[in-house]
């Protein structure tokens, strides 16, 4: 028998879970014809445009791309980098024996305007920079829903990943999820190991698969419908 037999990328209950609330985003924004209109954002040249940006300035200019990606570009919020030391990238010696752990980026309320921080670390990184975005936005997105989502409220970060994989974002997220990175201070040298995000690399993998067969399915007959509609 052929030892490498085939096995799915996630067993029933969770490929239950992802079909359940991703059929509950659908419904919650915009149905089929939302999802059609929808972009899937890829890490290619031209999906992202800048003029020589630097530091936070690079950063807005992204953020207020992956709002228009998201259909979200009229909704009011402050974009802050987070100053927070533990947000800094550890020094080599630091990142070899006691890694730090701070939060790549926030959403909340300060009065009556809605926040999203990041951290300055990510501004190296643009791709990790718009995982966490567009993870960020997604919370943004799920606070105007009108209904419950199935999952449990303890699944809600997960679910806030799986928003960001309906926003367009998936293929981002799945790049962001591991990092493996050399490191090297003066004569030391070391590797680091982290991640970013709440679901699986598995689940998002198969929420991505699962994104690209609704879009297939959805798109076809949503944009013949348009088409005949202007005839």
């Amino acid at each position: 028998m052929w030892p490498f037999a085939r096995k799915p990328v996630v067993d029933d209950e969770t490929a239950a879970w992802h079909v359940d609330n991703f059929a509950w985003l659908i419904r919650q924004f915009g149905g089929a014809a939302g999802l059609a209109k929808s972009n899937l954002v890829l890490p290619m040249p031209g999906y992202f445009v800048t003029e020589g940006e630097k530091g936070h300035a690079f950063a807005l200019r992204i953020f207020d791309q992956i709002k228009a990606y998201c259909g979200m570009a009229d909704w009011e919020a402050d974009l802050i980098a987070d100053d927070n030391p533990l947000a800094d990238d550890a020094s080599l010696a630091l990142a070899m024996i006691a890694p730090q752990k701070h939060a790549v980026g926030t959403f909340g309320v300060a009065g009556n305007r809605i926040v999203i921080s990041y951290v300055p670390a990510l501004l190296k990184r643009p791709d990790h920079l718009i995982a966490t975005l567009a993870h960020e936005l997604a919370h943004y997105l799920l606070a105007t829903a009108r209904d419950s989502p199935p999952c449990e409220k303890e699944e809600r970060e997960f679910l806030t990943d799986l928003a960001a994989v309906y926003l367009g974002f998936g293929v981002f997220l799945a790049n962001a999820r591991f990092r493996f990175e050399a490191l090297q201070s003066g004569a030391m040298h070391g590797w680091r190991m982290g991640h970013s995000g709440y679901l699986p690399e598995a689940d998002l993998i198969f929420a991505l698969a699962w994104d690209l067969a609704d879009r297939r399915a959805i798109t076809a007959p949503v944009v013949e419908a348009m088409q005949a509609g202007t005839k």
